[in-house]
């Protein structure tokens, strides 16, 4: 086993990019992987099936193989303050810290910056009551009175455990941006479509949304303000917000490469290779970015999710994506025979369909149109 080598412990998408990126600094990506069928195609990476959610396994397998690895990360927020930790257990040094990612993942610490700063906004109803530091849209409970908030609440023992927060009446997006504190890389707007309230399901993506637009340099000067009021100097964030009619509003900060292709969006529209981003930094080098943004086209998919809990039997329809315009293909999430456990979480998500296209708008309507031809069983 090469010394050069880059440890991930999980990912969100492109394995086999971040080893292409890895091997141009003359090192290789070996991924720690819970359900390693889930990350697709992975080139010459190597994935190992391991357990990353037994944290004493995982110092066990660092500390045998320590002499081996150049430097310990994840790109995703389950398992970035993990491995952040590790990082600093072992001795790898690194601009990111566990204390910072663990602050910037608060998101009642976030919610109290920004009111600190003016922008955080306070309202009776309607609110959401969800996990302090969830993910994946998960455990997100839609209030209109105090009847609703406390049974929200009753379900968390501690409410230390749990952030209320404002629900935005308007369109929800996300801005993809890196920063490190002295300067702000914006990649590009994120549009969403989303299930109906109470799941809040994410049913569609597009990117880039709007770009070259008043309106996206208005996105861009008050995601510098936010930024700026967190002092946010951890590279990679995925900011949601809603445009309301008040204007811009904070829903989180997620301090992360953007998921669920999202990132490979911003590889395949933009002249940015977030990859290559991902791996420099973990390196211990400072990322270079293009002096100027280029537009390459658009990127769009649809999320496909189980109705129903139980075993998935089959996904029909794929076969037929080749006939729609804009290389509209599959990529899954989960393998036949797999267990469906949550249908009102990421978890139920059983695969994406992607179309590209001219811009995003023209992405969007042929993923949606491709997205008819498939339907899931499950048993």
């Amino acid at each position: 086993m090469s010394s050069r080598t880059l440890l991930a412990i999980e990912a969100m998408t492109g394995v086999k990019e971040m080893n292409e990126a890895a091997e141009r600094h003359g090192c290789r990506l070996i991924l720690l992987a819970e359900e390693p069928a889930m990350y697709g195609d992975i080139g010459k990476a190597e994935v190992i099936e391991f357990p990353t959610r037994e944290r004493r396994k995982l110092e066990q397998f660092i500390a045998e193989k320590r002499s081996h690895f150049q430097a310990i990360f994840s790109p995703t927020d389950t398992w970035g303050i993990a491995a952040a930790e590790l990082r600093e257990s072992n001795g790898f040094k690194s601009r990111i810290t566990s204390g910072k990612l663990k602050q910037f993942r608060d998101k009642s610490w976030v919610q109290h910056a920004l009111a600190g700063a003016d922008l955080d906004h306070k309202q009776e109803y309607p609110q959401i009551v969800k996990p302090r530091h969830g993910t994946g849209s998960t455990g997100i409970r839609l209030v209109h009175n105090d009847a609703e908030r406390k049974e929200a609440l009753s379900d968390y023992k501690d409410y230390s455990d749990v952030v209320v927060q404002a629900y935005y009446q308007g369109p929800v997006y996300s801005a993809e941006i890196w920063s490190d504190g002295a300067k702000i890389e914006f990649f590009g707007i994120t549009n969403r479509r989303l299930a109906d309230p109470p799941l809040f399901l994410e049913e569609v993506k597009s990117f880039p949304h709007c770009p070259e637009t008043d309106w996206e340099n208005e996105v861009k000067d008050w995601i510098a303000t936010v930024i700026d009021a967190l002092d946010y100097d951890a590279g990679f964030a995925h900011v949601e917000f809603a445009e309301t009619r008040h204007g811009f509003r904070l829903i989180e900060l997620n301090a992360r490469m953007p998921g669920s292709l999202i990132t490979p969006a911003i590889a395949a529209t933009t002249n940015y290779d977030p990859y290559q981003v991902i791996v420099d930094e973990a390196l211990g080098m400072d990322p270079t970015f293009p002096t100027q943004r280029e537009i390459l086209g658009g990127y769009s998919h649809v999320s496909v999710y189980a109705a129903t809990t139980g075993i998935l039997n089959e996904v029909h329809g794929i076969d037929s994506l080749g006939q729609h315009p804009g290389n509209a293909h599959w990529v899954p999430s989960k393998d036949l025979g797999d267990q469906i456990t949550d249908t009102e979480s990421y978890r139920a998500r059983v695969g994406n369909i992607v179309a590209t296209g001219p811009n995003s708008a023209i992405a969007e309507d042929r993923v949606n149109a491709a997205a008819r031809d498939v339907r899931v069983t499950v048993k």
